[in-house]
């Protein structure tokens, strides 16, 4: 979210921008702690020194909650100013709830084809229903990001991704 200058040299945001940035952060507070209560029923670890796969999901969801308690703050602070933008109509509410539906088909179509067709498919579809409309960089971008994504789960982090019914 852009933060306009006001006249006192500060910065301030319109009371919608104020109230959306404090629900997201309730709503990421309670997300984070959903992941850290979901943690105690990891398995625990026989090794001392290990520290057991709980360890990652606490660490990145307390750091989220101290982040989101920061924007808390910094949102309180700031001054509220007027509202000059353009209300969103229903071209921008339509590309969202495209957005959504895309998302949806793509965790839906993970199941038969896997994640690299789903997400390519998904990657490319998204870029364009944002604006990159280039029918020649965005399967590109879409390809790349996907193997960099899948290598990195599939061989770094020994993650396995869906293949898909279709290719068992």
């Amino acid at each position: 979210m852009s933060n306009a200058p006001v006249q006192g040299g500060g910065a301030g945001a319109p009371l919608s921008t104020k109230i959306a940035n404090l629900v997201i952060a309730v709503v990421l507070i309670a997300v984070a702690a959903a992941a850290i209560a979901s943690t105690g029923d990891f398995p625990k670890t026989m090794l001392a020194a290990d520290v057991g796969p709980a360890r990652f999901p606490i660490i990145h969801a307390s750091v989220l909650i101290v982040l989101c308690l920061i924007l808390i703050a910094n949102t309180l602070r700031m001054p509220t100013i007027a509202d000059d933008t353009p209300p969103v109509g229903v071209a921008g509410y339509a590309g969202v709830a495209l957005g959504i539906l895309a998302t949806a088909a793509c965790l839906y179509a993970m199941e038969y084809v896997g994640y690299a067709v789903a997400t390519v498919v998904y990657m490319a579809a998204l870029m364009w229903l944002m604006g990159q409309r280039s029918p020649l960089w965005n399967p590109v971008i879409a390809v790349v990001v996907t193997a960099v994504i899948y290598f990195t789960f599939q061989s770094a982090l020994q993650v396995p991704l869906p293949v898909g019914s279709l290719f068992e």
